[in-house]
């Protein structure tokens, strides 16, 4: 290997034993220091260890050959941690996997996500395991497509992995080997609709610090499980999981950064008047279904009942060392069968539809009511201050002027509105919608609007049939 040793080898050497002697890039060319075959003959001196950590700064594809050049580099390979995280996408993909989970078996981040070969009607899918939805996959798969299996348990011999991604992978059943990894931080679940599993096996992960999984159907388990991981937990994201059930507060962990539950998780329940001062101390982000009191969308019966929503969102926005955005991307919703509602049709249009939410202006909060509309913009109310208006002249005083007047902008445009703070009787709602005439600029507005709205809703189809087909 000496006298004709690899461009590989060079390199990482060089790396290895010129790096000081690269900072002096200044000096002529014909000084800088180059690689002689003294230098190769004494890289038989780096040890296997002292290899393995300058193999880290490769990617894993770029480790593998390197584990060939002789026995000392294929055991570096070996104790090698990779940095870098290898993406199964396709089926040679798929062979490299296997081969690093004995030649690579300290690599740390792994995504799987699904394959499919197009030009042969080629989909592939991992071995089944316990308890398969048989009727699901067969209603899974694209037309006359031919069906490859892959197995998948070669994936416990990563025992270090930190990073586990499954992005629409192809698994039916309980897969208990998936839950087994001590050093795992970060565990993502998107889209894998047949995969069983039960919150309570995340106790397999002692050091999880963030947790996704959107479309879970076949999870189950109460939320109170994820208590064992209490003291590690910075992230919860569960969406259309709509097994999965218990009380919000039950999180309430002392590292805990975000807590996504909103996405039909209808067996989430609790009440946000349940946050005391010293709840969810590092909480910075919250979502929270309907079926939780003050969750987001959640409705209320009466307008008068959003006084009493906000005064306690507003109480809990400010206990001591509330994060500033908490529940500003909230919205409530008035009930439609609210004692007082508007007939269900009438000659403008259907029945009206009403929300309210925070508005902050520079450093000063309120909130205000909305009417909602599909394709064009909402018709806002005027704000209702919480806060006292800033000092004058402060700081904080310019910056809630420069963000009111972008409230009034919005209000000169929409003014269907002005001077009502909160939805008006039947009879009075019907007379503002006979006399109002919108503007030109309101006009266009709408316009934009309705463009807008509609290229929204058709990149987003876009997007998701790529998804589905990737």
């Amino acid at each position: 290997h000496l006298h004709h040793p690899p461009s590989s080898f060079f390199f990482i050497y060089f790396v290895y034993h010129r790096a000081s002697s690269l900072v002096k890039s200044t000096m002529p060319h014909s000084k800088k220091p180059k690689l002689t075959h003294d230098d190769a003959a004494s890289a038989v001196s780096i040890s296997s260890d002292e290899l393995a950590m300058i193999f880290g700064h490769f990617g894993p594809v770029e480790i593998l050959p390197l584990r060939r050049v002789c026995k000392k580099w294929n055991e570096a390979a070996k104790n090698t941690v990779p940095l870098v995280a290898f993406q199964v996408n396709d089926e040679k993909s798929h062979h490299t996997m296997k081969t690093m989970s004995s030649a690579l078996p300290n690599l740390q981040q792994l995504n799987l996500d699904r394959d499919y070969d197009y030009s042969n009607q080629i989909e592939f899918q991992y071995a089944h395991g316990e308890d398969p939805n048989e009727e699901a996959q067969r209603n899974y798969h694209f037309g006359n497509s031919i069906i490859v299996t892959h197995e998948i348990d070669m994936i416990s011999n990563f025992t270090k992995l930190r990073v586990l991604k499954l992005y629409f992978t192809q698994l039916n059943g309980s897969y208990p080997h998936l839950f087994n990894f001590p050093l795992l931080e970060h565990f993502s679940l998107q889209r894998c609709h047949n995969l069983k599993w039960d919150l309570g096996m995340l106790a397999g992960f002692p050091l999880l610090k963030e947790l996704v999984c959107c479309a879970g159907e076949r999870l189950t388990g109460n939320i109170n499980s994820l208590r064992v991981l209490k003291d590690t937990l910075e992230k919860v994201v569960l969406e259309c999981c709509p097994q999965v059930e218990g009380n919000f507060m039950d999180l309430d962990f002392p590292h805990l950064k975000i807590l996504d539950l909103h996405c039909n998780m209808d067996s989430i329940t609790g009440d946000i008047r349940d946050i005391g001062e010293a709840s969810f101390p590092k909480l910075e982000k919250l979502l929270l279904p309907e079926t939780v009191f003050g969750g987001y969308g959640s409705k209320i019966l009466r307008i008068s009942d959003a006084k009493d929503l906000i005064a306690a969102i507003y109480s809990i926005k400010k206990q001591r060392h509330r994060h500033p955005s908490l529940f500003e991307d909230f919205n409530w919703n008035l009930s439609e069968s609210f004692p007082d509602s508007y007939q269900d049709e009438f000659e403008f249009g259907p029945r009206p539809r009403f929300s309210f939410c925070i508005v902050r202006a520079g450093s000063r909060l309120g909130w205000r009511w909305e009417q909602m509309f599909d394709y064009t913009p909402d018709y806002r109310f005027e704000v209702n201050w919480l806060d006292p208006l800033p000092a004058k002249g402060s700081s904080e005083y310019q910056s809630y002027i420069e963000e009111l007047q972008k409230i009034e902008s919005y209000m000169d445009t929409f003014p269907f509105f002005r001077g009502y703070h909160e939805p008006p009787s039947e009879a009075v709602y019907y007379q503002l919608t006979r006399e109002y005439r919108p503007s030109p600029s309101q006009e266009e507005a709408e316009r934009r609007e309705v463009i807008r709205v509609f290229h929204d809703k058709i990149w987003d189809a876009y997007r998701r049939k790529r998804e589905y087909t990737r």
